[in-house]
């Protein structure tokens, strides 16, 4: 029998190099269609946020009332700490929106959203690349991040802008860092070491990034090598700067807290912020914007049984170490948490949900790598019904999470429905409506908003009779209402309550002056207002009512004219301009009194007849 002698042509070894192309174009253009489908629903969800206004909740300082933004100051921006905080680039963000919209609310907001939207999908491509390209796995750690409800703060608060903005470059800088890692092309070395500055200049909460670069080298699988240190030397020094700054920065508001609480309640209190966090992962329930400190006599069994929660976390960390996905998920949790866990306690709230943004990205990681090891072993529906279950209620509770950030009236409403006994909502909420007082024209209207801000600030007080807030609102609240003489206790409480060096601590002195000063206790009122301008000289309402005094109680017509002067240079009121125009009337001066009340007419200020017809207006 003859052989075949033909033979199978032989399989040629040359790769065809358009395949490589058109797969690298084809995952490009999924891509593409990836972030499309993440950052629209994302967006979609958080929407309502974009009908906000600003809050009383630090909007304020960082925005209505910061100068910085004006121009923008430069110099003040790169130098001077901002309510405690060093964070030049968030500040010179707001400013770019003070540029471009001024004080409407919605270009901040909508900055803050876009923000939002681009650090979510820069989660997705992160995990998406530490996971070995597991575009599922890195979906829904992206949805998490971007839906959980504990991140609506971040977003919808304007003056949150830095948690947003140190975040993305926080990713960027996690990003070239892993690229350094799988090509070691020291381009993306120096890259994710400038994306580090640039958070660090965003928000100091980046100081802990150094830290996380070491848990990508263990994830990477790296030995452990002295390269591995001296690669993160120029880190940590930058980081050490930032946390000199910081405290230096913080360390009057900080120590100040220790005067409440005992030292060896700070880790209590830091163990209950850990359990809290973790426990609102899974459970984000009650939100708010405020979650006060116990009380400093009952700290209440939840913080101190915490302690055993961090205990069974440590050995259940423990005891699954030989597992890479728990280890790096929950140190990236840990790490990113260190410094928020009030050890040394800054501001009034022992857990705040904004401090969960970057540190969830662990937790949504585990999750997401639970949820595809268990699809690649039980080929459940589960990996895709849970994944969307979570989207729908995440995000319903987003997007109604966000109306309660629409003003200062429903955030502090939306937080006294949960702790009714903190001071600190009540006095926020009844500068609310004192700010609404002022701005609204109808009499009766005027007076309820006033009587509704004095009850609240009542509350306050109640509550806590060492809150000096509600005792400077209610003080200048009763001003505005004539009771005078009820206001003088609550300006001496003010002066009695606040720290020398605190701005409050004068204004209580010219609010006691004022009251003294239409009591027609006029030597009381000087002063007092003297008192007042000795810190802040340049005050031109206090130089006014100074100026008022003198010439109304004293009759020290000169004294008085050099107070009016020197008002009127700081800032030309027209109710400046009507009392020097007396004052000038008073000393004989009739042409000048006259061109002033003609000034003061200018600016819309109210003559009586009987002056206009002194004067021959």
């Amino acid at each position: 029998m003859k052989q075949d002698t033909k033979r199978k042509p032989a399989k040629s070894t040359k790769k065809n190099p358009v395949e490589p192309q058109k797969t690298e174009a084809k995952n490009k253009t999924s891509l593409v269609w990836w972030f499309l489908l993440l950052g629209s629903i994302t967006a979609l969800f958080l929407s309502p946020m974009l009908s906000n206004d600003f809050t009383n909740w630090d909007d304020e300082g960082y925005v209505l009332t910061n100068t910085l933004l004006h121009g923008p100051d430069w110099k003040g921006i790169f130098t001077q700490p901002l309510l405690g905080n060093y964070h030049p680039l968030a500040v010179l963000s707001l400013a770019l929106n003070y540029h471009l919209a001024e004080l409407n609310p919605f270009s901040y907001l909508l900055f803050n959203l876009i923000l939002h939207v681009t650090n979510t999908l820069l989660v997705f491509y992160f995990i998406l690349i530490i996971s070995g390209r597991k575009p599922w796995v890195a979906l829904v750690t992206a949805f998490i991040f971007g839906l959980h409800p504990m991140h609506v703060e971040s977003v919808a608060w304007i003056s949150e802008r830095k948690d947003v903005l140190y975040t993305l470059f926080f990713l960027l800088s996690l990003i070239n860092y892993w690229q350094y890692l799988k090509t070691a092309k020291r381009r993306n070395y120096w890259l994710c070491f400038f994306c580090f500055i640039l958070s660090l200049l965003s928000k100091p909460a980046a100081i802990v990034l150094p830290l996380v670069l070491l848990l990508l080298d263990y994830w990477k699988g790296r030995p452990f090598s002295k390269k591995i240190i001296t690669e993160k030397i120029i880190f940590f020094i930058l980081s050490s700067v930032f946390a000199a700054l910081t405290i230096h920065a913080q360390s009057e508001k900080a120590m100040a807290s220790l005067d409440l609480y005992p030292l060896w309640t700070r880790l209590f209190f830091a163990c209950y912020a850990m359990m809290i966090y973790f426990i609102r992962f899974f459970i984000p329930y009650p939100l708010a914007a405020f979650h006060p400190y116990p009380n400093a006599d009952d700290l209440g069994l939840a913080v101190l049984l915490s302690p055993l929660f961090v205990i069974a976390l440590a050995v259940f960390l423990w005891r699954l170490r030989k597992n890479k996905i728990i280890v790096f998920g929950l140190s990236f949790f840990i790490i990113n948490l260190i410094l928020v866990l009030q050890l040394v306690s800054i501001g009034y709230t022992i857990v705040s949900e904004r401090y969960t943004y970057v540190p969830y990205i662990g937790l949504a990681f585990i999750a997401a790598m639970w949820l595809n090891n268990f699809h690649v072993k039980t080929k459940s529906a589960l990996y895709r019904v849970l994944p969307a279950l979570m989207i729908l209620v995440f995000g319903v509770v987003s997007f109604q999470r966000t109306k309660v950030w629409k003003n200062s009236g429903s955030l502090w409403n939306d937080v006294i429905k949960h702790y009714k006994e903190a001071a600190v909502p009540h006095s926020n909420l009844a500068h609310y409506f004192s700010k609404l007082a002022s701005e609204t024209t109808d009499p009766e209207k005027v007076k309820s908003l006033y009587q509704q801000a004095i009850a609240e600030c009542g509350i306050a007080i109640q509550n806590d009779p060492g809150h000096y807030m509600a005792y400077k609102t209610r003080g200048l609240d009763l001003i505005q209402l004539n009771r005078y003489e009820e206001a003088v206790p609550d300006a001496e409480s003010l002066i009695r309550l606040t720290p020398d060096r605190d701005p409050d601590h004068s204004l209580g002195f010219s609010m006691r002056g004022t009251a003294y000063m239409n009591l027609h206790q006029f030597e009381k009122a000087i002063d007092d207002f003297n008192t007042r301008l000795l810190i802040h000289p340049d005050d031109d309402a206090t130089l006014n009512k100074r100026g008022a005094s003198l010439y109304n109680g004293l009759k020290k017509y000169e004294e008085a004219l050099s107070d009016f002067d020197k008002a009127i240079e700081l800032n030309p009121k027209g109710a400046y301009y009507l009392n020097r125009s007396r004052c000038y009337y008073l000393l004989g001066k009739t042409d000048k009194a006259k061109s002033d009340a003609q000034m003061a007419l200018q600016k819309g200020t109210v003559l009586s007849d009987e002056f206009k017809k002194l004067l021959n207006l």
